[in-house]
Parts: structure tokens; C-alpha cells; sequence
């Protein structure tokens, strides 16, 4: 692959793989789950903590280790065969297809609603509007990591500026004085202190975790990154550190403007914020900027998951041609066309029973994000693989070459790892709990598919063999 990207483009692919729509809607659903604004923001802080000590993870992975395929060769490396090809499975059938498509979605409703492309009076639904995005930003990714990742910094830009505006002004915000002071500390929210069990905390934590989710995946185009033994370390503890700093201001603005209550109350927390700190005139320019937020994660996630695909490739894990790259630009040519086509699939589908004109925009978001809340666990269990895969590296490969070192060994790969399993447990007690096993035993049964169809697929396609 051709060594393109540098420090600043690294960096920004970082935090724009992590800065996407989460830190606009998340808020409200970890609310629900907070008795108060201290635990409320407590969780933020934490999750950046927990974010850093998986960056940190990563960092020594991709700087020791700094092959295509990132998270699946750091598996493969350490456990197993089916370890790494499962996580593969995963996130390639269902995480991150799925993922594309419904931040695609995101993107369209909100540009399209702006333009009037879409909606009543327009000519295009959010679907066609979505698949036209994808088709366009896998194009743009076909042409090279460099043209991706300029995207994606333009994207990055835009949305730092449009976040950064909405801090300032919620911390400036006066209320009006027939409202009285602004609550910025309730001391009540959307769960009384009896409320909150492992199994809530957890849940609330997950949501935390999604708005944070993506400082992995850088290491997926590690050999498109210039000098990526120091480049990635830096690019991901960097961009992970802006990015934990940025949630719990934009969350402290949150708590500024509308309390805990409010954040109870309304689902779409950045709108209700902008709108009384910024006033009416200005939600559409939030509007603006977190279609193209969406947009820019969008061009993270179709510019670095087909490494994966190559990573399987080279493995003997999938078809051979799909670990070839185009000559003149390095770019994955096959894997980058399957994972549109993987992606245009899930847009094009709906659960049965869903109502025809309902079909068309928000239940294809809904049902697409239910498929996917179904497996964010397991997908966890691969946190916590990757975690426990580094002590093992350490113990097993001491005079690997480790330009970077994390900080405070081995506290902070402990704390990923904890944490890893706090969560899986967590969910696991509170989907018992609520009696919510539907989307468990989706998750659940996505993997034990892919356990059951390993050994048949590792035949057709030839003998595993490590490739150097």
C-alpha cells in the first residue's frame, strides 16, 4: 500500500472515525440511565479514560505490528485461527456494512431535508439519497487513502468548527429570567439512585462507548500511513485525547443548557441546545453540520475496513484477489466494491412486517440500528481479546520492536480489559434482567454461525498460512 498519509491526515482520520453522530444523540439514552448530572458526566469522563487506555492498547499493537488489517492481524497474532476470522465476520457482515449504511442514511435525511432533495416536496427518497452517497465516497476512497482522507479532513474541519460553536455558546448561555438560573447540576435524572444496577450502568456505559467507538481504526490502513511505527502511536493517543476532551465539554454544555432533565426529555439533545443557546435560526446550520459529521464517518469507515478484507486475503481467509491493491493508487480495489455492495444490501433492506411507506426512511434506520445494537457486545469481547492479546505479546515477544510503550504498564491495558468484560456481563445481566433476549441471542447467534460455517470456509478457500 502506498505510504500517503501523514500525521495531520492520521490524526484526523482518528477522531473523525470516532466524531460522528453519537455525541449528538447518546447523550439522552446515557440521561435515562444517570440518577443525577455528576454520574451523568462521571460516565463521559470515564469513557474518555477507558477510550485512552484502549488507545493506548492499539497504539502499541499498530506500532509493534503495523500490517494491513489492523485489529484482525493483532487476533491473529496472538489466538487461534476462528478468533480473528470471527471478528471478521462480525464486523464485516454486520458492524461495519451495517454501520455505513446507517450513518449513510443519517447523512442523507439531514442534507437532503436541507435542499429539499427529500421528503414531501422532494424527488429523491433518503434511501436512493444514502446509496448515492456510499456509491460517491467509496469512489472517492477507490482514487487513493490520500483523496479519502482529504475528504474526510474537510468533513472533520467542518464539524470541529460547528462542535467548538455549540460548547462556546452553551457555556455562555444565560437562561431567560422568566425561566430562573440554568440548572446546570440537577439533582435528579432519568433513574432514582435504587434504579441504578450494574446492568443499568453498563447499558448507560455502551452508549458511551458507541459515541467513542473508532480509535481502532487507524490500525486497519496501517501501510498507507507515512513512518506508521510513530505515526500511528502519535495519531491515535492525540486524536483520542482531543476527542475525550471535546465529549465532556460538549456534554458539560449539555448539562449547562438543558439539565439532566432535559436531556432525559428530549432524544435530539444537540437540536434543543442549539436552538435555546444559539436560537431557531442557527439548528439548521447544526443541522448542516451533522449530515456532514456523518458523512465524514461514513468516509472513515469505507476507507480503512476493506484492510480487513485484505488481512483475510493474504490469510487464505477469503478469496486471494482481494488481498491484490491497485498498482498506481494502493487502494483495495475488490474489497473497497464488496463493501459498497455489502452496504447498498442493507439499505435496500427492511425487516417483514414493516409498514410500506414507513419503509422508505426512519424504520430503515431503526431496523438497521437494532441489527447492530444486537452484536455491540460482541463486539466487545473482541476489546477484551485485544487487550489480553497485548499481555500475552509482551510475555511471548519481549524483543519485539515496540517504538511505542504504553504509559503505567500494565495498568492501563488491565483497565481496557476490565472494562471489556464489565460491559459484556453488564449487558448480558440486564437484557436477563428486562427480559430483552431478542437482540442477545442475535448477537449471540451471528457468532455461532460464524463458528459453524469456519471450518467449511477455511477449506474453500486453502489452509491458513501467516503472512509476513
Amino acid at each position: 500500500m502506498s505510504k500517503k498519509l501523514n500525521v495531520f491526515d492520521a490524526t484526523m482520520l482518528v477522531m473523525g472515525g470516532i466524531i460522528g453522530v453519537g455525541i449528538f444523540f447518546s447523550p439522552h439514552g446515557v440521561a435515562e440511565h444517570a440518577p443525577d448530572a455528576t454520574m451523568f458526566l462521571l460516565l463521559w469522563v470515564c469513557g474518555g479514560v477507558v477510550a485512552m487506555c484502549g488507545a493506548f492498547t492499539f497504539a502499541e499493537w499498530g506500532g509493534s505490528i503495523p500490517r494491513a488489517g489492523g485489529w484482525f492481524v493483532f487476533l491473529r497474532e496472538v489466538f487461534p485461527p476462528i478468533v480473528a476470522f470471527l471478528f471478521a465476520w462480525v464486523v464485516l457482515g454486520v458492524i461495519s456494512t451495517g454501520a455505513i449504511a446507517v450513518i449513510a442514511s443519517f447523512g442523507a435525511e439531514g442534507i437532503g431535508t436541507l435542499t429539499g432533495l427529500t421528503g414531501k416536496e422532494g424527488s429523491v427518497s433518503h434511501r436512493n439519497l444514502a446509496a448515492g452517497f456510499v456509491v460517491l465516497l467509496t469512489g472517492a476512497a477507490l482514487l487513493g487513502a490520500k483523496v479519502g482522507a482529504t475528504v474526510q479532513d474537510i468533513c472533520m474541519v467542518a464539524k470541529l468548527v460547528a462542535i467548538l460553536a455549540l460548547i462556546g455558546a452553551a457555556i455562555a448561555y444565560v437562561a431567560p429570567a422568566s425561566t430562573g438560573p440554568v440548572p446546570a447540576f440537577p439533582t435528579t435524572g432519568g433513574a432514582t439512585t435504587a434504579d441504578v444496577t450494574i446492568g443499568s450502568v453498563s447499558t448507560a456505559a455502551l452508549s458511551v462507548f458507541f459515541a467513542y467507538g473508532g480509535w481502532q481504526h487507524l490500525c486497519y490502513i496501517a501501510p498507507q500511513v507515512k513512518d506508521p511505527e510513530r505515526t500511528l502511536p502519535k495519531a491515535i493517543v492525540i486524536g483520542v485525547l482531543g476527542v475525550a476532551l471535546i465529549y465532556v465539554a460538549t456534554n458539560f454544555g449539555y448539562l449547562r443548557v438543558l439539565g439532566i432533565d432535559g436531556l432525559v426529555a428530549h432524544k435530539d439533545v444537540a437540536a434543543t441546545t442549539a436552538q435555546k443557546a444559539l436560537g431557531g435560526g442557527m439548528t439548521r446550520a447544526l443541522a448542516a453540520a451533522m449530515a456532514i459529521s456523518a458523512l465524514g464517518v461514513c468516509t472513515v469507515n469505507i476507507l480503512v475496513t476493506p484492510g480487513i478484507y485484505v488481512a483475510m486475503a493474504r490469510e487464505r481467509l477469503f478469496f486471494s484477489s482481494f488481498g491484490r491493491l491497485n498498482a498506481k493508487t494502493g487502494a483495495p480495489v475488490l474489497a473497497l466494491l464488496l463493501q459498497c455492495v455489502l452496504s447498498l444490501g442493507y439499505l435496500q433492506w427492511n425487516f417483514v412486517g414493516s409498514q410500506p411507506q414507513a419503509a422508505n426512511d426512519d424504520s430503515l434506520r431503526m431496523n438497521l440500528s437494532t441489527l447492530m445494537e444486537s452484536v455491540v457486545f460482541a463486539e466487545w469481547i473482541f476489546h477484551g481479546l485485544v487487550a489480553w492479546g497485548l499481555l500475552s505479546l509482551r510475555r511471548r515477544r519481549p524483543d519485539l520492536p515496540r517504538p511505542f510503550r504504553m504509559p503505567l504498564w500494565p495498568l492501563p491495558v488491565w483497565i481496557y480489559l476490565g472494562v471489556a468484560l464489565f460491559l459484556v456481563s453488564g449487558n448480558l445481566a440486564e437484557t436477563f434482567h428486562k427480559g430483552r433476549m431478542d437482540q442477545t441471542l442475535l448477537g449471540l447467534a451471528v457468532l455461532a454461525v460464524g463458528a459453524t460455517i469456519y471450518l467449511p470456509w477455511r477449506a474453500f478457500f486453502g489452509k491458513s498460512h501467516r503472512v509476513t
